[in-house]
C-alpha cells in the first residue's frame, strides 16, 4: 500500500469516559486508502467530504480488515466505543459490517433516536457521550462485560454467546481471536519471533498464527514485524 506520510494529519486520543474507548481527528491533504481494522469497537463518525456537508454515521462491529477511501479536503472525528457499551435501539447486531447515518440538522446538531444534539468537538467529546448515557440512549451490558473478564455467569456458554452475538454484532469467540491477534502482532512488533508468539498465545502452530493475523489484520507476522515487502509469514 502506498505511503500516506504527510497526507494525514491526525491526533488520537483516550477519553475521560469509562464508556468511550478512543476519540481520533484526522485531516487529509491527498487521497488516502486505509485499512479499519477489526478492534472490537463500534463507532459514531463525523465525516465531512471536501468542506461539503456533514454526515454522521453509526458504524459496527467488523470481522475482517475493510478498505476506507478518503479524499483531499477531508476531515473526520471518529468516537470508538468500548464493546460492552451499545446503544438499545440499534444493537450491535444490526450493525455489523455496515455503517448507519443519523440526520443532521444544518452542520450543527443530529440525531441520535428520538434525541437532538449539538455536534461534538475533538475536546468536548465526553459531554456528548454522558448526555447520550442520560438520555439511555447509552448502555454498558453487565452480560458482554463479566464475559470480557472471564467472570462466572449464571447463563450457560451457548446464551452468553448468543447474548454477546446481539449487543455487540460478534460471538464472544470472534471477539476473543481478534484480540489474541492484536496481541500477536504487539508481540512480533517488539521483536518477538513468530514462533515463539504463536506458543506464548497458544496458536497450534505458527501456520495458524499466519492465517490468523492474514484474517483479521490484513498482514503476515513477517509484514506486522516490520519487513513491508514481504508476501509470507
Amino acid at each position: 500500500m502506498p505511503s500516506t506520510e504527510g497526507l494525514i494529519t491526525e491526533e488520537e486520543r483516550a477519553a475521560d469516559s469509562p464508556l468511550v474507548a478512543k476519540v481520533r481527528r484526522a485531516r487529509y491533504a491527498g487521497d488516502v486508502r486505509e485499512m479499519a481494522l477489526p478492534d472490537g469497537s463500534w463507532d459514531l463518525l463525523f465525516l465531512r467530504r471536501g468542506g461539503g456537508p456533514l454526515m454522521v454515521i453509526q458504524t459496527g462491529q467488523i470481522a475482517a480488515p475493510l478498505a476506507v477511501d478518503s479524499r483531499a479536503g477531508d476531515e473526520m472525528l471518529t468516537i470508538a466505543f468500548k464493546p460492552e457499551v451499545y446503544m438499545p435501539r440499534l444493537p450491535g447486531r444490526l450493525t455489523f459490517n455496515q455503517g448507519v447515518p443519523c440526520p443532521v440538522e444544518a452542520d450543527r446538531s443530529v440525531w441520535i433516536g428520538p434525541d437532538r444534539f449539538e455536534v461534538p468537538r475533538f475536546d468536548n467529546v465526553e459531554a456528548f457521550v454522558s448526555a447520550l448515557a442520560r438520555k439511555g440512549l447509552l448502555e454498558r451490558d453487565p452480560v458482554v462485560s463479566r464475559a470480557l473478564q472471564g467472570a462466572r455467569q449464571r447463563l450457560d456458554e451457548r446464551s452468553i454467546q448468543r447474548h454477546f452475538a446481539e449487543v455487540t454484532g460478534l460471538g464472544l469467540k470472534a471477539f476473543q481471536q481478534i484480540a489474541r491477534a492484536h496481541e500477536a502482532a504487539r508481540l512480533l512488533r517488539l521483536g518477538q519471533a513468530p514462533s515463539q508468539v504463536a506458543a506464548e498465545l497458544e496458536f497450534t502452530d505458527q501456520a495458524h498464527l499466519t492465517h490468523s493475523l492474514k484474517r483479521f489484520l490484513g498482514q503476515t507476522p513477517r509484514q506486522i514485524a516490520g519487513h513491508p515487502g514481504a508476501a509470507q509469514g
